[in-house]
């Protein structure tokens, strides 16, 4: 109980009876230790005000505290700034705003902002908004909140100038809705026609319209414009249109904000202005390759100050525009070539079809069908190999693989099934068709009917066969009484004369059967007759023996033979002979200044090549691949006339091809030829 009281001791001894302080001591203690507090607190409030205004300043938005300043109805009516930090300025463009109210700074500030900051005072709810401050001229992302004692109707708000960013959304969305009414156009005059309209109601302008630049012209096709102004659609020379021909010239956006005071026009081009009702205008010209190709223009028949973003839009715009029209010309021009083209694909007498690399139809003209009475949409479901004779797949196949590996093109004669089973011949000549990396992606054939042609040969042929076949027998009596007569004649009892011409129609008697002879080996080639008496040959004691014969026919040719050991061949000797004595024979007659014919014979790992080499008039690079055509002949002056018919090097290459071999030339017109074939070297089976 005793130290019950101790606690309030210290703190009532200073104290009398009544409360009041007993010495001035201790009311100085009391009084230096109040001060103290407030200095702590003093120091506490400084800090975090600095603390504060280094955040508050730190704020890369803007930020400031208002006063909204009410009339007698509680109407807001205007407000007083009563902070800012640091970066307000940059934000708004507003220099010393403290203390000043946005009517004083602004007079045409929007009455929106004065209701919309009035009501956040007066009801305390806060806001966020993006709107547009058009006496700034700026747009502005925004939270407003209510600040202090109701009662001082302070709002604080937090800004952001947001006009770039709206600026390119705003860009985007109209560049989106040009794009998307441009899409399906595809007639140049729609397009300026959307274009104009689309601008014009996106600027609120009066008058749009796209001039196209040719050959000293301004044409105007399409142009939008007010419902009370006249269209300006026509052809002005430039001449005669000096406003057109000022911005070109400038060569970049021709902006006036008012025909009536700018410095940018003369006298004579501001009476123009005036008199159209173009007092505003932004001119876009269109310059591609150093040329003028087109003016965008935009007008207004007031005067207004283009913002930067709007000369921008009207800039692309222009572009857009310009890209738009020469796409539709080029797909108007395309559009034309593909119908051109699709009349002279069909009204050819020839088939045309496109295949893919694994035999799939892709295109096929009328004509096409027509040959095989097939409808279009039934030759594009099959595989080509369903109209090819089954006899020339193979055939068919090596010819176009060829084309896939290598990119060549190729001609063949083969055979085709009709709907309906009936066989046509064709001749095809097939090219490949490349991608754009150079690689073979598909093959188009032109493909002629020669069925008629084949019949016409076959009767040829049948008729060829049957009179070499009838003419062969008083042929041979005829040579055979020759050879009597001459075996009877005594020399020295007729005169020279006799013996000369009977000399000579023994000639022509050999020279009638060599031909015949030559007929009946065509006609056996053509009904696939040709027999072969194969057996295993040394070729170099055959060579030699038929380069000997060929010398004795000639006194003006050195006939050369070169070999070497060969491997053994498969080969008919009769027929064989036959092709050598037509090499040589030919050396001999297209060199008929003489000079050197080379033999040469050599092994090539499964192959034996026999080339006959000569230096005479050589052969026409056109006529190379003709040569071994039936009846072909080179109709060259340089080659003195050589009789023949041109059925010597066919007889020879289809002998050469039934030995499974292969024949070509390689010449060089006035240097020589060299004819050479290749045969299989003869394996002997175990």
């Amino acid at each position: 109980m005793g130290n019950k009281g101790t606690g309030n001791e210290s703190a009532n001894r200073n104290e009398g009876t009544d409360g009041l302080p007993v010495s001035l001591e201790s009311c100085l203690l009391d009084l230096r230790q109040a001060e103290e507090t407030i200095r702590q607190q003093q120091r506490l409030l400084y800090q975090s005000e600095a603390q504060h205004n280094l955040l508050f300043d730190s704020l890369d938005e803007g930020f400031c505290t208002v006063e909204v300043l009410f009339d007698n109805a509680d109407q807001s009516i205007d407000y007083r700034f009563l902070k800012v930090n640091g970066v307000f300025e940059a934000q708004t463009g507003i220099e010393n705003p403290l203390g000043r109210t946005m009517r004083e700074i602004a007079p045409e500030h929007e009455q929106y902002w004065f209701e919309m900051l009035g009501r956040i005072a007066l009801t305390g709810k806060s806001q966020r908004l993006e709107h547009w401050a058009n006496a700034l001229g700026r747009f502005y992302d925004i939270y407003a909140f209510r600040v202090g004692d109701p009662m001082d109707r302070q709002v604080a708000i937090l800004f952001k100038d947001i006009t770039e960013r709206k600026r390119q959304e705003e860009l985007q969305a109209y560049l989106l809705r040009l794009n998307d009414a441009l899409r399906s156009l595809s007639d140049p005059i729609q397009v300026q026609d959307v274009v104009t309209h689309l601008a014009m109601k996106h600027l609120g302008a009066d008058r749009c319209y796209y001039c196209e630049i040719e050959e000293g012209n301004a044409i105007i096709r399409r142009d939008a414009f007010r419902a009370d102004l006249p269209s300006v659609a026509n052809v002005y020379p430039l001449s005669d249109f000096p406003i057109l021909s000022t911005v070109i010239n400038a060569g970049h956006p021709f902006v006036v904000f008012d025909a009536h005071t700018t410095e940018l026009l003369d006298d004579g081009l501001r009476q123009l202005c005036l008199q159209t009702q173009a007092i505003s205008f932004v001119d876009i010209p269109i310059i591609k390759d150093d040329s003028p190709c087109g003016i965008l223009c935009i007008t207004c028949c007031e005067p207004r100050k283009w913002r930067k973003e709007e000369i921008e839009l009207a800039r692309e715009t222009a572009e857009r525009t310009w890209i738009a029209v020469e796409q539709a010309r080029a797909a108007e021009a395309l559009r034309e070539s593909e119908e051109n083209y699709r009349a002279i694909v069909n009204q050819s007498i020839a088939g045309i079809l496109k295949i893919g690399l694994e035999g799939n139809m892709l295109f096929t003209n009328d004509q096409f069908c027509r040959m095989l009475g097939y409808e279009g949409a039934e030759l594009l479901a099959m595989h080509v190999n369903r109209i090819v004779y089954p006899e020339d797949h193979e055939r068919n196949a090596a010819a176009f693989h060829g084309l896939v590996s290598e990119g060549r093109a190729y001609e063949i004669e083969k055979r085709f099934v009709r709907k309906e089973g009936a066989i046509i011949w064709v001749n095809n000549h097939v090219s490949p068709i490349f991608n754009n990396k150079g690689e073979v992606d598909a093959a188009a054939i032109v493909s002629i009917d020669i069925t008629r042609q084949k019949e016409l040969e076959r009767q040829k042929d049948e008729f060829i066969g049957i009179a070499s076949h009838e003419l062969k027998t008083p042929i041979t009596s005829i040579k055979a009484y020759g050879q009597i007569l001459a075996a009877m004649i005594d020399q020295s009892s007729v005169p020279p004369t006799f013996t000369q011409l009977l000399t000579k129609m023994n000639a022509q008697i050999d020279r009638l059967i060599k031909l015949i002879y030559s007929l009946l080996n065509t006609s056996r080639i053509a009904g696939n007759q040709l027999t072969l008496q194969l057996e295993p040959i040394d070729l170099n004691g055959l060579l030699e023996e038929h380069v000997r014969q060929g010398q004795l026919t000639t006194s003006r040719h050195r006939i050369t033979f070169i070999g070497e050991k060969l491997p053994s061949v498969m080969a008919d000797v009769e027929r064989m002979g036959q092709v050598m004595d037509n090499l040589i024979s030919n050396a001999i007659k297209y060199a008929p200044k003489g000079g050197d014919v080379i033999v040469r014979a050599e092994s090539r790992g499964g192959w034996v090549r026999v080339s006959i080499r000569d230096f005479g008039v050589g052969i026409p690079k056109e006529a190379q691949e003709k040569i071994f055509d039936r009846f072909y002949r080179v109709n060259d002056a340089s080659a003195g006339g050589t009789s023949g018919i041109g059925l010597g090097l066919y007889i020879c290459r289809e002998i050469i091809s039934r030995h499974q071999g292969q024949m070509a030339v390689e010449s060089i017109p006035d240097e020589g030829s060299t004819f050479y074939f290749e045969l299989p070297v003869y394996t002997e089976r175990q």
